[in-house]
């Protein structure tokens, strides 16, 4: 990393004492710094458009926050853990910090977009009603997205409204098939926080999906889709799904890359890729100071080819 751009991460700290939520923090607040600079260069409704972007890292920062309540962690602990919150953006760091509770923290976050899709889960402070929350944070997070797409020419919406289709569809997958099997959420649950934006997989695929049996049939109705590859290899399954999504989501992106124009679009695929990059990043560090592992195994476990 000393030989890259993100080494101004790192001035002025001591290599020896960081671990690897440390440089993963770093490393994403430098991405995020920088990206923020791009606002400046586009017209006033893309600039708007972009601010929305930024809230996913919103929606993480807020998700590290309840993970904090919820293992009975002090969020003042998991201050040093946020990327966006406090730095940019209007949540009120302070106030949010403060909270005892997941519901004190929601009450922190009246008037915010959050709030009303978080509001109907305060009362569900399980392993189950977690799981509903960080759906709901993801939820609210592309109905933001869709509605500030008006702010785009028609010819940037379409492009831009393809790529986040492709990451809701993997999205969607993922939490159906982990809400069968892990917490046994009944279909109309499911559907419920499904989001309505997918690119392949229409709304009536989607209720499909939610209302079918178990997870093996849910695995045999998509066998032979587009999407197969995530259900196979039963022993790494559970395992390796997020980074087979991502790995997809990569290579498709890379396609838009070179057909795009001069546009908005360029910079909607530089905050999908970097999240890669840095993501690839972390798991090379983690391999090589805690597990030690050849780099052929390491290089089975990163999103991009090297």
């Amino acid at each position: 990393l000393r030989q890259t751009d993100y080494r101004h991460a790192f001035e002025g700290l001591d290599e020896d004492s960081l671990h690897r939520g440390n440089i993963e923090v770093l490393l994403k607040r430098y991405a995020v710094d920088k990206l923020v600079r791009l606002r400046y260069f586009y017209r006033v409704n893309q600039g708007k458009f972009l601010n929305v972007l930024f809230l996913r890292y919103e929606v993480e920062d807020l998700k590290i926050l309840i993970r904090a309540l919820s293992t009975e962690r002090s969020t003042a602990d998991a201050l040093h853990s946020l990327i966006y919150i406090g730095r940019h953006g209007d949540l009120d760091r302070q106030k949010l910090v403060a909270s005892q509770s997941f519901p004190e923290l929601v009450e922190n976050l009246k008037g915010s977009p959050y709030y009303p899709y978080l509001a109907p889960l305060t009362r569900d402070e399980t392993e189950k009603g977690r799981f509903l929350t960080e759906m709901a944070l993801d939820l609210a997070y592309i109905s933001l997205y869709k509605r500030h797409l008006e702010l785009l020419t028609e010819r940037e919406r379409q492009p831009v409204r393809k790529i986040q289709g492709m990451r809701v569809d993997l999205l969607n997958l993922q939490w159906i098939y982990r809400g069968k099997k892990f917490y046994r959420l009944p279909p109309e649950i499911l559907l419920n926080y499904s989001i309505s934006f997918g690119g392949k997989l229409d709304d009536e695929a989607i209720r499909d999906l939610c209302y079918c049996g178990d997870v093996s049939e849910m695995e045999s109705r998509m066998a032979g889709s587009r999407f197969a590859f995530l259900f196979q290899h039963d022993r790494t399954k559970d395992m390796f799904m997020e980074r087979r999504m991502y790995r997809y989501l990569y290579y498709r992106l890379l396609e838009y890359r070179r057909k795009s124009s001069m546009d908005i679009v360029p910079t909607v695929l530089l905050f999908e890729l970097l999240e890669f990059e840095i993501r690839d990043m972390i798991t090379i560090v983690e391999n090589i100071r805690y597990h030690k592992e050849d780099p052929d195994q390491i290089k089975r476990c990163l999103i991009r080819e090297l």
